[in-house]
């Protein structure tokens, strides 16, 4: 950038992400900067820009910032030279995001050229006055009776007064300018001599401006050579005078316009030899005019190569044609310059007498435009090579240009989709809307994103994010649109996937049993269901809005403010569980445990915190320490009771039944109580609190269990001295309250394994028990799933997208650059393989949408990817579903899909799902070659058996028919409850 740049032009460049402005040579040396001072910000040129101009300039700007080609005309005040004109053409120049990152301009210095515009003008425009206005009065004055004779009405014009004011004695020295007041003293003084006088001066026109007057004066003398009478003619050269002093600036100019011209401006005869030349001819060309007194001629001067053009062209001039032409000199550096030829004819007396040639050094445009060449060639590879889409539409939305990528990207080849509009690709749905943003950009001249479904010639639907920027003509309105269109479809697809994932974790906020709150600044954002009857309001607007430490007990209001303010200090930060209290609504305490992690919402940091409700947990701690604390009141007593217990709670991990259990509790007892009327028993159930000691007529009672409509009770049938001490009472609550615990699980471990029994005596699992291992196995998958998504699945995203930063450098080579963006493809494959995976395990939509929307989706999936046609029915379906049955029935589809992908070789697959009473009826049917319902490949292959293991944890039936070579049916009845 600092080697470019001539005396006239001038290149600059702004780099608008790294806010640097860099400038030629020259443009540094005028406004007084050196390599040592560089970088500047942008606004620094805004600085230079002459108060009257800043409006234009600003505009200007805009128009370079909103991406558009634009061009300026301005005043730069430079501290060294004074203000000077230049014309500044700007190229933004867009990134991969199509915003503008660096704008590069050229500038021309047209200082010379405005300054003789201007002055021409106003050459002009005071010849035009001059002329208008001429005007001469003719006055006479009897020198003896000192008074006028006559005075004509031109006095009038020249004046601004009447010829009777004109009259008057003083009436010369009033309207005089007080500066010739002298000046008219002398003429008076000699014309009282007789001395005829012309003379000019100045007065104060009636309307207040200076006026310039031409007076002529001629006394007439009697015999005795005395003055009798004065006559004169008074005219107003006023405009002959600016006109005079204007020639002279004029006559300056222009010869400062030869001289100082930066073209070189020469004088010719009708031979072609140079008769003057200007001093910028030896600095441009390169070459020593010693030869100029030696008839030096126009043609040798530019070269010989030259010659033949130059000689026609002066040929014409002096027969009265101007010409312009463009030829190219070599210097004696070796260089070459490139020169804007003009030959005007120089006419005298209407005969042509030479020539003017004035040769503008249009190297370095030359070079630019050179430049723009090779950049438009480079833009017009990229495009064609781009599998972006990229047309031009006027503003009915007609393509009038596009680009080879038409055809990749929605199957129209680039020669029939000119002069047709963009709306024949667009889904019907969209097509107004997008005929109305069309005219809006075309309204207000503003660049603009949009998103439409395109049809594909093959009839799929592809996501399209197109960015439309409008192009300017001269007059400012918008001649066309550029559209840049981009298939998004595996982003919206992605993105959809996302939205459901999000709506699927914003549902297990809402339903988890911790109450979960959001709050940024210290104030409720977000709350749970849950987080209502912690907090004992009605509903959620009582705390969204609220401050958060309204809620906090006051003894751990300092540690809730500490904590809060260490965890807004930065996101994604987690802080370790904490117990505290919460002042309910009620004015009731409560105490939680409360979990908190920082995240950014809307831009700010915010914080999710997760409250449990421990009061229970912490009452039992409590009833737990004031057992121990009567206990220990005791010493004896404390370390007796504390052993049995110990003990005991060792004991129970070797119990694995409820009979072990219960001798073991049993020999406690007595031994602690010093009783030996103890035992179990089993009654009707009763409303007994659990491990409360209920006195009864014979003795104690403690109830250690409910099952199946009974009571269990630990009997004690006699009384005993040791009951009425506090601590002994607790110890038995204690001991039988871990009994208890123990109980319910022992009862159900019993009854699974009568059942285990009988289902391995009969070589049939039950069908509890498969619900039971399908629902781990779902729930692994989900887990699996979540995993791979929130894992492999990001980290693979993270990965392309820095590849794809990566790509954006310019500094990488070809090579190279090719070889990345293969591994972003396979990067890409992974992901899709990836999210293809996590859908299979966990269909993300299944729950939410029902099984009739995920069918369809698994069908169309699967035909992408198999040789077989699906045809399904479903209009005979009606039943709502339960979790377990709709995940269940999907499955088995999977897997009937699955096996006639690798076994049936068949074209078609028909599947019918239906309603009929309280069954629902999955029928399947291919026209495959059918499989062998006896041999290796029988019903207890693995896909199979796993289907019919499916069907039965449903209490359903499944049928196969096969007959040979006549392809598979099989048909399912499920109950529906």
């Amino acid at each position: 950038m600092h080697s470019l740049g001539d005396e006239n032009v001038i290149t600059w460049s702004m780099d608008m992400e790294e806010n640097l402005l860099t400038m030629s040579n020259i443009l540094e040396e005028w406004v007084g900067c050196t390599s040592k001072t560089v970088p500047l910000s942008p606004i620094f040129l805004r600085e230079l820009v002459y108060v009257v101009d800043l409006d234009r300039y600003d505009a200007y700007m805009e128009r370079l910032t909103a991406g558009h080609i634009s061009s300026l005309e301005y005043r730069m005040q430079l501290p060294a030279a004074g203000l000077k004109w230049v014309q500044s053409i700007g190229t933004p120049i867009l990134n991969k995001e199509n915003k503008v990152c660096r704008i590069d301009g050229v500038m021309l210095d047209i200082t010379d050229q405005k300054t003789a515009q201007i002055q021409l003008l106003s050459t002009f425009s005071l010849y035009q006055q001059m002329f208008s206005n001429l005007d001469v009065a003719i006055w006479s004055y009897d020198y003896v009776a000192k008074k006028v004779l006559f005075i004509s009405d031109a006095v009038l014009n020249i004046t601004g007064y009447s010829v009777e004011q004109a009259k008057e004695d003083d009436f010369w020295f009033r309207i005089a300018h007080k500066e010739e007041n002298p000046l008219i003293q002398e003429i008076i003084s000699s014309v009282g001599q007789g001395i005829p006088q012309l003379s000019e001066y100045r007065i104060i026109h009636a309307s207040g401006e200076p006026r310039w007057l031409q007076v002529r004066i001629i006394p007439s003398l009697d015999e005795s050579q005395a003055v009798v009478r004065l006559d004169g003619i008074l005219a107003d050269i006023t405009e002959r005078k600016l006109m005079k002093e204007a020639l002279l600036k004029s006559e300056q100019r222009y010869k400062s316009l030869f001289e100082y011209n930066s073209d070189v401006v020469c004088e010719v005869n009708l031979q072609g030899n140079i008769l003057s030349i200007n001093s910028a001819a030896e600095q441009i060309t390169g070459e020593a005019l010693s030869m100029l007194g030696d008839n030096l001629s126009i043609r040798n001067l530019f070269g010989v190569e030259n010659i033949s053009k130059m000689s026609d062209s002066f040929e014409k001039t002096i027969l009265g044609s101007a010409q312009h032409y463009v030829v190219t000199s070599s210097r004696e550096d070796g260089s070459e310059s490139h020169w804007i030829m003009k030959n005007i004819p120089i006419y005298v007396n209407s005969r042509i007498v030479g020539a003017f040639v004035v040769a503008k050094d249009i190297t370095s445009t030359v070079e630019v435009e050179h430049r723009l060449a090779q950049r438009e060639a480079e833009y017009r590879l990229i495009i064609n090579n781009m599998k972006d889409m990229m047309g031009v539409l006027d503003q009915k939305g007609n393509f009038i240009v596009a680009s080879p990528s038409c055809e990749t990207l929605i199957g129209i080849p680039v020669g029939l989709i000119k002069d047709t509009t963009i709306l024949e690709y667009i889904d019907p749905d969209e097509q107004d809307s997008l005929r109305e943003q069309i005219s809006n950009i075309f309204r207000t001249k503003a660049s603009k994103m949009f998103y439409n479904r395109f049809i594909h010639t093959k009839g799929y639907i592809l996501n399209l994010e197109c960015l439309a920027t409008p192009v300017l003509g001269e007059d400012g309105e918008v001649m066309s649109i550029v559209i840049v269109a981009r298939d998004i479809t595996k982003r919206v697809q992605m993105e959809k996937e996302l939205r459901e994932s999000e709506e699927f974790n914003q549902q297990l906020i809402k339903m988890s049993p911790e109450a979960v709150v959001l709050h940024s600044d210290y104030k409720f954002v977000y709350v749970n269901f849950s987080c209502l009857g912690l907090f004992g309001v009605s509903d959620e607007s009582q705390l969204i809005g609220k401050n958060i430490f309204n809620w906090a007990h006051p003894k751990y209001l300092p540690l809730a403010k500490e904590r809060m303010r260490e965890i807004y200090k930065e996101p994604y930060k987690i802080l370790a569980p904490i117990e505290q209290k919460v002042v309910r609504s009620d004015g009731t305490i409560i105490d939680v445990e409360v979990t908190a992690s920082s995240i950014l919402y809307k831009g700010r940091v915010a914080c999710i915190s997760i409250f449990r409700d421990i009061s229970d947990r912490k009452k039992a701690d409590a009833d737990r320490e004031h057992t121990e604390q009567i206990i220990r009141e005791s010493e004896e007593r404390y370390f007796r009771l504390q052993t049995s217990l110990d003990q005991f709670s060792q004991d129970l991990f070797g119990v694995m039944k409820i009979s072990h259990m219960e001798q073991r509790l049993l020999r406690e007892v007595r031994e602690t109580l010093q009783i030996t009327n103890i035992k179990f028993i089993a009654v009707e159930s009763n409303h007994d609190k659990l491990c409360e000691i209920i006195e009864t007529e014979q003795g104690y009672s403690l109830k250690i269990g409910e099952s199946r409509g009974k009571s269990y009770l630990l009997s004690i049938n006699e009384k005993t001295l040791l009951l009425e001490i506090g601590s002994i009472r607790v110890w038995l609550e204690t001991i039988t309250r871990y009994v208890s615990v123990l109980f319910d699980h022992f009862l159900l471990i019993e009854d699974l394994t009568k059942d285990l029994e009988l289902a391995a005596s009969m070589q049939v699992a039950p069908t509890w028990l498969l619900r039971f291992m399908f629902n781990l196995s779902e729930n692994e998958r989900k887990r699996l799933a979540q995993d791979l998504h929130d894992s492999a699945l990001q980290e693979q995203i993270i990965w392309y997208r820095k590849l794809d930063l990566l790509l954006g450098e310019k500094s990488i080579n070809r090579e190279l650059r090719e070889q990345l963006e293969q591994i972003a493809e396979g990067l890409l494959d992974v992901i899709y393989q990836l999210r293809i995976i996590c859908n299979e395990l966990r269909p993300p939509a299944l729950i939410n949408e029902g099984l009739i929307s995920s069918l369809e989706t698994l069908f169309e999936f699967t035909q992408l990817r198999t040789n077989y046609q699906i045809y399904f029915e479903s209009e005979a379906f009606t039943h709502k579903l339960d979790d377990e049955v709709l995940i269940g029935l999907y499955r088995i589809v999977q897997e009937l899909l699955a096996n006639a992908a690798k076994h049936s070789f068949a074209t078609e697959v028909y599947i019918t799902l239906a309603s009929e009473g309280g069954h629902i009826h999955l029928d399947y049917e291919d026209n495959g070659i059918g499989m062998s319902l006896f041999g290796e490949d029988s019903l207890t292959s693995m896909g199979i058996y796993g289907m019919k293991e499916r069907v039965r944890s449903m209490d359903g039936t499944i049928v196969f028919h096969s007959p040979e070579k006549k392809g598979l049916s099989v048909n399912i009845s499920i109950p529906a409850e």
